[in-house]
């Protein structure tokens, strides 16, 4: 995870955001050698697919599954999907948008 996260900071579409290299100077302070070596020894770009765990307060653990689509255009934006990785996850999520589970979704677009 930590990997994942360092290589979104180093090769992400925000990598020239003025903030994220402020964030980054801060992190090096603050994290000092540990997160220096792993800026450093991370080489590979974000997954552009994986599973994402939330521990939610009301609904307990979520697993999402998510997918990266670069989009063309030059200003280095994303589309990121998240769908439910696990029945569990699909019927929490139900619950929380006062669904019943199972029931059919209505998508617009």
């Amino acid at each position: 995870m930590a990997d994942q996260r360092v290589a979104m900071l180093k090769h992400g579409p925000f990598r020239a955001d003025p903030a994220i290299a402020h964030l980054t100077d801060e992190l090096t302070v603050i994290a000092g050698d540990e997160f220096t070596r792993r800026v450093e020894s991370v080489p590979s770009l974000p997954a552009a697919t994986g599973i994402t765990r939330l521990a939610h307060p009301t609904a307990g653990p979520l697993r999402l599954a998510y997918e990266t689509l670069d989009l063309s255009a030059d200003d280095d934006q994303q589309l990121i999907v998240h769908l439910p990785a696990d029945e569990a996850t699909a019927a929490a999520l139900d619950v929380l948008a006062g669904r019943c589970p199972g029931q059919l979704r209505a998508v617009s677009g």
